[in-house]
């Protein structure tokens, strides 16, 4: 393979050891700003039709997570310090400005075909710079290849259910690739990978405020609207303490403490990537709640967007829970009694709705000072 390649694409990378730094680029973070148009994308999906929007949004959610956390995988390896791979990283920005642009069109009449097209880019500009580090990366870009074929014939096929069935089975074909692929010859530096992943976190934290202000636009300055995106703020602040503060940094020294390196990828794998899944829509559908509440605090909401907002914060809370138990961090079981305390809460928004958020502020908090108590009694 290497003999039909140019000579300035093949080259040989050794993992960056542990005990050196590897400080995430400016790049880097230029190319999770992309993020922050696919996550608006979803959340206005969501918005616009709690049911199907949700679910629409899952299916192309699980193939789309799934490659992008693999550029974290990848510049993991591979940091992005030459030309050329800057380059690529710059092509595959413009797939990911597709796909961005592209998701409100994948399940309607006319179809969505530039998703996929879109997805077919990121794919190749993934696998092939991932080939330079890893040949044990092989089989995983043949599965990524699959699903993005999967794509185009959900998308180049007729409307209903056909499209939702193709959308699901791209998932399923990326998220089954840990079970038989044996992650040996993959090698993951702790702290970059926890950064790149947090960082994910933060931007999609930051389109929820986002998501107040498109609420509020065109509304009057007043209560309504203050005091919605205050406590929209609030609950966003405290979703931000509870994996930022508690969590993340305990994951880099669990994951650093883990010298095999095989066993490194599968935490990365079950922590940062399959648990992250809950953690991101979580956030999407908080979002979604908000857009709902903002310039309506002293109303009731409807049911669905009651359920948005409980339901979008203990999905998060569960999906730290699933950070907790891979690694293994301690007393994952609160995460799981806090998200129920939250999730219990909806009902309140269908007498009003700064009643329902403050109440999930008041919760959060609680719960994380808890949490705190807890852990200082530990020696």
């Amino acid at each position: 393979m290497t003999r039909l390649l140019p000579d300035w694409f093949v080259e040989r990378i050794n993992p960056v050891p542990d005990e050196d730094d590897l400080p995430v680029s400016t790049l880097e973070l230029f190319f999770d700003l992309i993020f922050v148009f696919t996550v608006a994308q979803f959340t206005a999906l969501i918005a616009y039709d709690p049911l199907m929007g949700l679910i629409q949004t899952v299916l192309m959610f699980g193939f789309v997570w799934w490659i992008y956390a693999g550029y974290a995988w990848l510049t993991n390896v591979i940091p992005p310090e030459r030309p050329a791979r800057r380059i690529l990283l710059l092509c595959a920005m413009a797939g990911w400005l597709v796909i961005a642009l592209t998701i409100p069109a994948a399940f309607k009449e006319e179809g969505g075909v530039w998703i996929a097209v879109g997805l077919l880019v990121v794919v190749l500009v993934h696998g092939l710079m991932y080939l330079q580090a890893a040949r044990a990366f092989g089989p995983v870009f043949i599965a990524n290849l699959v699903a993005v074929a999967a794509v185009f014939a959900a998308e180049l096929g007729p409307d209903g259910v056909w499209r939702y069935a193709l959308w699901a089975a791209s998932a399923v074909i990326v998220w089954t690739v840990p079970i038989w692929h044996g992650q040996r010859g993959l090698n993951l530096h702790p702290a970059h990978i926890t950064e790149r992943h947090g960082l994910v976190v933060i931007v999609a934290l930051g389109e929820s405020v986002v998501a107040i202000g498109i609420g509020a636009a065109g509304l009057p300055i007043d209560a309504d609207l203050l005091v919605a995106a205050v406590l929209g703020l609030a609950i966003g602040a405290c979703l931000w303490w509870s994996l930022f503060v508690h969590d993340l940094p305990k994951t880099e020294h669990a994951l650093t403490a883990t010298k095999d390196a095989v066993k490194r990828v599968r935490k990365v794998l079950v922590g940062l990537s399959y648990a992250f899944i809950p953690v991101l829509v979580g956030i999407l559908v908080t979002a979604a709640g908000l857009k709902h509440a903002v310039g309506h605090a002293m109303e009731p909401l409807d049911l669905a967007s009651t359920l948005l907002l409980s339901g979008g914060v203990a999905l998060f809370l569960l999906g730290t829970a699933g950070l907790r138990a891979s690694m293994p961090l301690p007393r994952a079981w609160e995460r799981v009694a806090l998200a129920a305390a939250v999730l219990a809460l909806a009902p309140l928004g269908l007498v009003n709705t700064a009643l329902q958020l403050g109440a999930i502020v008041i919760v959060l908090v609680a719960g994380l000072a808890v949490e705190r108590k807890l852990a200082a009694r530990v020696p």
